[in-house]
C-alpha cells in the first residue's frame, strides 16, 4: 500500500484536516500540539473503520495505491451523536484501539472506486456492489469490512492490514500474552520468510520467529542494532526463566541483551526504552512486506544522535516501504531532505500540511532549515 492523500473530519472532537499528500517518506514537522500526531491517528482510525469499527462523527476520504498497482478512492461518513463527557472519554479509548460494543453509529454514506470505476456505493437506500444492491447488511460497519471476502475488495482490506503504528515507547507495550508462541514456532518452521513477513503478527513475535528459524535475517537486524549500540554483544529471544512469572507468559519470547564485559543477560524489562524502541523499529523495517506503511510518532523520543543518524539512513534506503513520521526536533528536520517535509499548522481545529516549496524555502537543505526555524508559521503553528 501507498497512501497518496487523505482528508479527514472528526465532528465529535471538531478536528479537520485539509487534503494532505504523502510521498514514500513524509516528515510532518511543527510545534507540539499542532496536529502531527492527530494525522497519524486519523490514518489508524481509517484502518479501524476498514476492519469494522463504528465511530462517532468521523468523515474520511483516502486515496491510495494497493500492491496490485490499482488506484483506490474510499470515502464515507458516520452519523454524529451528541455525547456527554463520559461517553466522549469512552470514544477516546476506541480511537486508541480499545473495544467497545455498546457504542454504534450509522454510516450515512460510503463510496469505493478503483481506477475511477465505482465498486461500492452506499446511501440511505442501501449498499450497491458493482451496481447491484446487496442483501441488507449492518448499518454500523463499513462496506469495505462487510464485503472484505469479495475478490474485488480483498486488496483494500490487505492494504489497510499493512499499516503499522510504531509507538514502542517501552518494553511493556510490546507484550502480547494471548499469543501462543509454541504453536506459532511449529507452524513457521515449515513456512518461508516471505510468509512470516506477510503475516499480521506483532513485530516482537516476528523477531522471535526469525531468531528461531531464519538466523541470517536475524543477524542483519542484530548487526544494525549493534552499529547503534556498540556496547551490545548479542541478542536473543527466549521465555523468562523467572519462576514467579504468570502462567500465560511462560512461553512468551522476551528480548534479552548481552553487553560486552557483563556476564549476565539483561532482561526485557530492564532494557532502556530507547534501545527497545530502536530494536522494534529496525525489526519492523526488515520484517515487513513491500508496500507496508510505517507510522512513527515523535521520531526523536528516547533516541540519541547516534540512533538518529543510523535510522535516518536506514529509512532512506527502505524504498519498498512508506514512512510517515512526526518530529519537531531540529536535528531530525535538518537530517531529512526538505523535499520530504510537510509543515503542519493549525487554525482552531483545522489542520493544514504544506510542502517546504509552498513557503519559498531555500534550495539547499541547510538554507531551507535555517529559513524554516525562523518561519512564523512554523514557530507559532497554532492560531485561533
Amino acid at each position: 500500500m501507498r497512501i497518496n492523500e487523505i482528508t479527514y473530519y472528526d465532528r465529535e472532537f471538531e478536528w479537520r484536516f485539509e487534503p494532505i499528500q504523502f510521498s514514500v517518506l513524509t516528515l510532518l514537522v511543527g510545534i507540539s500540539g499542532v496536529g502531527k500526531t492527530q494525522i497519524l491517528k486519523a490514518i489508524v482510525t481509517m484502518r479501524s473503520i476498514a476492519k469494522g469499527k463504528s465511530l462517532n462523527g468521523v468523515k474520511w476520504d483516502i486515496c491510495f495505491t494497493a500492491n496490485n498497482n490499482s488506484q483506490y478512492h474510499w470515502v464515507g461518513e458516520f452519523e454524529t451523536k451528541k455525547l456527554d463527557n463520559f461517553d466522549a472519554f469512552i470514544l477516546e479509548d476506541i480511537l486508541d484501539g480499545e473495544e467497545n460494543e455498546e457504542q454504534e453509529f450509522q454510516i450515512i454514506y460510503e463510496s469505493l472506486s478503483v481506477n475511477g470505476e465505482i465498486l461500492i456505493k452506499r446511501d440511505d437506500k442501501g449498499i450497491k456492489f458493482k451496481d447491484k444492491f446487496v442483501p441488507k447488511l449492518s448499518r454500523f460497519q463499513s462496506a469495505v469490512s462487510l464485503l472484505s471476502e469479495e475478490p474485488d475488495i480483498a486488496p483494500v482490506q490487505d492494504s489497510f492490514n499493512q499499516i503499522i503504528y510504531s509507538d514502542q515507547s517501552s518494553s511493556v507495550d510490546a507484550i502480547y500474552p494471548t499469543i501462543k508462541y509454541a504453536s506459532l514456532t511449529q507452524k513457521y518452521s515449515s513456512l518461508t520468510l516471505c510468509d512470516l513477513k506477510g503475516s499480521n503478527l506483532p513485530v516482537q513475535i516476528k523477531l522471535a520467529l526469525v531468531y528461531d528459524h531464519f538466523p541470517n535475517e536475524f543477524n542483519l537486524i542484530k548487526e544494525n542494532f549493534i552499529e547503534i549500540f556498540n556496547q551490545v554483544e548479542d541478542i536473543k529471544l527466549r521465555p523468562d526463566e523467572n519462576e514467579d512469572i504468570h502462567l500465560i507468559l511462560t512461553e512468551y519470547p522476551f528480548v534479552k541483551i548481552k553487553e560486552k564485559g557483563v556476564n549476565t543477560w539483561i532482561n526485557q524489562h530492564r532494557i532502556s526504552s530507547g534501545m527497545f524502541k530502536i530494536l522494534m523499529l529496525i525489526s519492523a523495517i526488515y520484517l515487513s512486506t513491500e508496500g507496508t506503511v510505517i507510522l512513527i510518532d515523535e521520531f526523536e523520543n528516547s533516541l540519541g544522535v547516534n540512533c538518529i543518524n543510523v535510522l535516518s539512513d536506514l529509512l532512506a534506503e527502505s524504498r519498498n516501504l512508506q514512512f510517515i513520521i512526526t518530529s519537531h526536533h531540529p536535528y531530525i528536520i535538518n537530517k531529512v531532505g526538505m523535499e520530504h517535509w510537510k509543515i503542519v499548522t493549525r487554525k482552531g481545529g483545522v489542520v493544514t500540511a504544506k510542502d517546504a516549496k509552498d513557503f519559498g524555502l531555500g534550495k539547499s537543505r541547510h538554507e531551507a532549515f535555517m529559513q524554516l526555524i525562523n518561519l512564523d508559521e512554523y514557530n507559532e503553528g497554532i492560531s485561533a
